[in-house]
């Protein structure tokens, strides 16, 4: 009878053990189904024309980027201080760019391209607009191209070459005034 106790210990540990397996996976299946769903869709009907005519309008020059971050593409200036530069990202936060178009050459950022959205319960873009404060206060030229179910890439184009103008970085703390252009021999400056 002695010998009973010992098959039910090794059942019982047996038992024990799977269960000790079985839970933790149980838990995982509950972490992958997620109440989640793709969408489909990324872009309005007047972001998708837009963008297919922008691409083609500056596809020779630029590169096309969408709904991109505007933490991504702007930075506080080194010479801000902590509570200005929390300010900053402030602003920031939650805000996307619709279109960045980005020079093909070494990807710098060009200019943005927004939709001026004007209708039924959308609010005018105007100065007050934190997009346009923020691309003022960075010296990034904003294109606000009206919204419509057609666009013309050739007035597009036009739009887009009138604003940027490339040229080199300019430093305003240069006591010559003088511009600096970026060199890849400079690399003691860069962070890694």
């Amino acid at each position: 009878m002695n010998w009973l106790w010992y098959i039910y210990g090794a059942a019982g540990l047996l038992l024990l053990w799977l269960l000790i397996r079985i839970l933790p996976r149980r838990k995982l299946k509950r972490a992958r189904t997620l109440p989640c769903q793709i969408k489909r869709i990324l872009f309005s009907p007047e972001e998708q024309a837009l963008f297919a005519v922008l691409k083609n309008a500056v596809a020779d020059e630029f590169e096309v980027f969408a709904k991109i971050r505007a933490s991504d593409v702007l930075a506080p200036h080194r010479s801000v201080g902590r509570k200005e530069a929390g300010e900053l990202y402030q602003t920031m936060a939650g805000r996307r760019f619709a279109f960045v178009l980005c020079h093909k050459a070494d990807l710098s950022v060009a200019c943005v391209v927004e939709l001026a959205e004007h209708g039924a319960g959308r609010k005018t873009q105007d100065a007050d607009d934190p997009v346009a404060l923020l691309c003022y206060a960075a010296g990034l030229p904003l294109i606000r191209i009206p919204a419509s179910p057609y666009y013309d890439a050739i007035e597009i184009a036009q739009m887009v070459s009138d604003e940027v103008r490339r040229e080199p970085a300019i430093i305003h703390g240069d006591s010559e005034g003088g511009r600096i252009e970026p060199r890849i021999s400079n690399l003691e400056d860069l962070k890694f």
